[in-house]
């Protein structure tokens, strides 16, 4: 409820600081010779897992490994829009659930953007793959090996895998916002489209619990082997460097690392729809920080400022020197409104508006198209409230992927189109997300194929849609 006070038990979405738990939890069996003798991190993860996991490119397939995963480096781009198309299975606290390994099946219909171990390119689906592997070898469902293994022995008991785990907990979840301009006033926003609890984000928490696991990592508790904390911890994949950190910046196991005002960090962040989560971990000063936020696009920043403050704090940092947060997440936001709304001439410089007309009448844009990766988009014409013509629109409506999204299509010259797709959450509360799309027409006179560059990381290369009706 709106009125509920937050308190050290209230219980967020951490999302993506997730990914620290996967990588702990595939550590455990890494680190288990006697049980787990044939997983390592530079074991080819087709090894273990063969029939489910394929990509499209044949070494790719057979070389990347455990490593390669949860560092970031197998050349795949994000494709989280492909995500969240698994019909949801009834709870379960222990047995996998098979929409884990449909979602790790899908690698094989996407596309790669970069050679493997060349570049840092952050993918979501490669923990949902660490997490299949650990279910796949232990039996269990991710939930239930970390709740024995991690959680229970640090005493984390409100900590939780997914919203319906979270419900059957005594917590209050907090709500999510976001803050509409039109009305000045937050509005709720509905919860996640949770197909499958993701060893890439769905752990739901609360401060006193991840203060217990900031312990256990300055620690470097009992709860893992000390290998495994060196294994975890340990710099990997070079990132770009950014200010205001200096030195190496780089990708470990399910953490980044980098030096600030001359001290070694651990750090990682997380952002699901209305929710963020940033985590510091300075562990020669044994000092950690843990901020957690339930607003759409400013929680980012705000939990980003607030975690480094206090850092600041610890470091006795004076205020002349510390850096702008508050400053570069306004900025940060302003160019991205900018952006957005400059977006037919940043996709398509040199055309003019209007623009030559569409090839075929707009109706005959409108139906069924599908990519086995990206799966079904309807797409249908809107004539707006007055019914006129002149002011229909295509669009289209994402609602059972992970992040639903609601695209509108502005035409720009022949078949050529941008997409700018809404949602009420993340930085979609202040712009849109947009994209540049294609139709292609057959000798015929009918639509054949819609092409969407869904992944900016992919250059001029779009994601091609079969229209199916």
């Amino acid at each position: 409820m709106p009125d509920t006070a937050v308190t050290s038990k209230t219980i967020f979405f951490a999302a993506s600081t997730t990914k620290a738990f996967t990588a702990a939890a595939l550590a455990l069996l890494v680190a288990d010779n006697e049980k787990y003798p044939q997983v390592q991190w530079t074991t080819p993860v087709c090894q273990l897992i063969r029939d489910d996991f394929v990509l499209q490119d044949e070494w790719a397939t057979n070389h990347l490994t455990l490593e390669d995963l949860l560092c970031h480096r197998t050349g795949m781009p994000s494709h989280d829009r492909a995500l969240g198309f698994f019909t949801r299975n009834a709870f379960s606290k222990d047995k996998p659930r098979p929409a884990t390994k449909e979602e790790v099946r899908l690698l094989r219909h996407l596309p790669a953007s970069k050679e493997p171990r060349t570049t840092f390119q952050y993918n979501n689906m490669m923990y949902d793959v660490a997490q299949h592997l650990i279910e796949t070898l232990t039996g269990q469902w991710l939930r239930a090996f970390l709740r024995e293994r991690i959680w229970l022995p640090l005493s984390m008991t409100g900590t939780y895998f997914g919203p319906e785990d979270a419900s059957h907990g005594e917590e209050d979840l907090a709500s999510g916002y976001y803050y509409d301009e039109n009305t000045e006033q937050y509005v709720k926003v509905a919860n996640l489209n949770e197909a499958a609890p993701s060893g890439a984000g769905a752990i739901i928490s609360n401060a006193e619990d991840y203060t217990k696991w900031i312990r256990a990592v300055i620690t470097r508790s009992n709860v893992l082997p000390q290998s495994a904390w060196n294994e975890v911890l340990k710099p990997r994949m070079l990132m770009a460097e950014t200010a205001p950190f200096t030195g190496p910046y780089a990708y470990c196991l399910g953490w980044r690392n980098g030096v600030y005002h001359g001290h070694r960090f651990y750090q990682h962040s997380g952002g699901l729809d209305a929710y963020s989560t940033w985590v510091v971990v300075l562990p020669d000063l044994e000092f950690g920080v843990v901020a957690f936020a339930n607003t759409a696009g400013s929680g980012a920043y705000v939990v980003r400022s607030l975690a480094w403050h206090l850092v600041e704090e610890k470091l006795a940092i004076p205020v002349s020197e510390r850096f702008g947060w508050n400053e570069q997440g306004r900025q940060a936001i302003k160019e991205g409104i900018e952006w957005a709304a400059k977006a037919r001439e940043n996709f398509y410089p040199g055309v003019s508006a209007p623009g030559q007309p569409c090839t075929l009448p707009l109706e005959k844009y409108a139906g069924k198209y599908f990519h086995p990766g990206y799966k079904e988009l309807e797409i249908y014409v809107d004539k707006g409230s007055n019914g006129k013509a002149e002011e229909a629109v295509l669009r289209a409506d994402r609602t059972q992927a992970t992040w639903a999204e609601h695209m509108k299509f502005e035409h720009v010259s022949g078949d050529y189109f941008v997409i700018k797709s809404d949602w009420f959450g993340d930085f979609a509360a202040f712009y849109p997300e947009c994209y540049p799309a294609e139709f292609r027409v057959g000798a015929d006179n009918k639509v054949k194929e819609l092409g969407i560059r869904w992944e900016a990381g992919m250059g001029d290369n779009k994601i091609w849609l079969k229209k199916i009706e």
